[in-house]
């Protein structure tokens, strides 16, 4: 076999090695490439990591604060049974109890002054309410008042005029008053009543109204037969029914029939409207009730006695001056606007058993009661 020439193999020695060299070096710029891509990236990673973030160094600091008391705790729990001292741990238990009764005694003590509180403040807005209400209607009133004022204030103008207009009067003749000289009725003087009411005076004949009243309720016993049983006496659930149903009357009065405490049968005067004498029949000497009453009353045997309603003063003291102008002795007693004349119809008549006997009777030498002072 021919060999080659030798030149020809130098050639070709040389272009191996230039192939070699030349992929060489650019291997070794990918290389550089690849490490300074890598370098960058690393170096911003870097870069952006060591940035300091002071909120999360302070949440990780009291995290590191949050675990070491932890391993405190569980250093304080965790301890070696034999290095423990009991007297210490009954004495720190003891510790622990006294400050947790006082941690719980407060908290009772708080929660107790915030109800307090809360009462306070709920009374509170409550009188806060009624305050303003009260104040509304204090304004009001107020207002009304003024009003009235006002409305006052031109009526007394009204008035002062028509007064300065009104022609004057001569005054009216003084009035003769007695002193009262209070003193028993004269022995054996029996009562008269005069009833003033409506400004009117009204004769009572009360002794006449009680004996009818007595004929009647004796007449109601014999007809039913209440009075056979001694022992139980009369049935007032009988005989009242048929006793309140009576009536009695005369020109001056309408009589009602009660019985009081189902025991006492009475009698109640009622005036009859617009028959009692006025004044000006007691000024009039040919009055019938100057002819008819005061004429024939005897004053050897009775004395007046006035019970004078309130509406009724002007006519009392008219008729008080007659009585005393005619010699007849009197007195009087005021009353309520609602009073009226009651009395018993006497004659014995008790309804119900009849009562024990008393255990002390009576002893004949006591001192009898002094007379009542009813003539003034």
């Amino acid at each position: 076999m021919a060999r080659r020439p030798a030149s020809d193999d130098d050639d070709g020695g040389l272009d191996s090695l230039l192939d070699t060299m030349t992929n060489v070096v650019g291997i070794l710029v990918l290389v550089l490439i690849v490490t300074q891509m890598s370098v960058a990236d690393v170096v911003t990673r870097i870069t952006s990591e060591s940035t300091i973030d002071e909120e999360k160094i302070a949440e990780l600091e009291q995290q590191l604060l949050a675990k070491k008391k932890e391993a405190y705790e569980l250093n304080r729990i965790l301890v070696d049974p034999l290095n423990i001292d009991a007297a210490a741990q009954r004495e720190e238990l003891r510790k622990s109890k006294e400050l947790l009764a006082r941690r719980k005694k407060n908290a009772t003590e708080s929660q107790k002054k915030m109800n307090e509180f809360a009462i306070k403040l709920e009374s509170d807005r409550e009188q806060a309410e009624k305050n303003a209400a009260e104040i509304a209607n204090t304004k009001q009133q107020r207002e009304e008042l003024q009003t009235l004022i006002s409305k006052s204030l031109e009526r007394k103008a009204e008035l002062e005029a028509l007064l300065d207009k009104t022609p004057k009067r001569q005054a009216a003749p003084d009035v003769q008053v007695s002193i009262p000289n209070p003193r028993p009725a004269p022995p054996g003087a029996k009562e008269a009543p005069f009833i003033c009411s409506g400004d009117q005076l009204f004769p009572a004949n009360v002794e006449l109204f009680r004996k009818r009243a007595q004929v009647n309720a004796k007449a109601i016993i014999q007809r039913a037969g209440m009075d056979r049983n001694p022992t139980t006496g009369i049935d007032p659930k009988l005989f009242t029914p048929l006793y309140e149903q009576l009536k009695d009357r005369d020109d001056f009065f309408d009589v009602e029939y009660y019985v009081q405490s189902d025991t006492w049968p009475r009698i109640r005067l009622i005036p009859r409207e617009g028959r009692g004498a006025t004044q000006a029949m007691l000024k009039t000497p040919r009055s019938k009730f100057r002819r008819e009453v005061l004429s024939q009353m005897d004053i050897t045997k009775y004395f007046g006695r006035f019970y004078v309603l309130p509406d009724s003063f002007d006519v009392y003291v008219e008729a008080r001056s007659l009585f005393s102008d005619q010699g007849v002795l009197a007195g009087w007693e005021p009353q309520d606007a609602d009073w009226n004349y009651t009395t018993s119809i006497g004659g014995g008549i008790r309804l119900g058993p009849p009562p024990p006997p008393p255990k002390n009777p009576p002893d004949p030498n006591a001192p009898k009661p002094k007379p009542a002072s009813v003539i003034d």
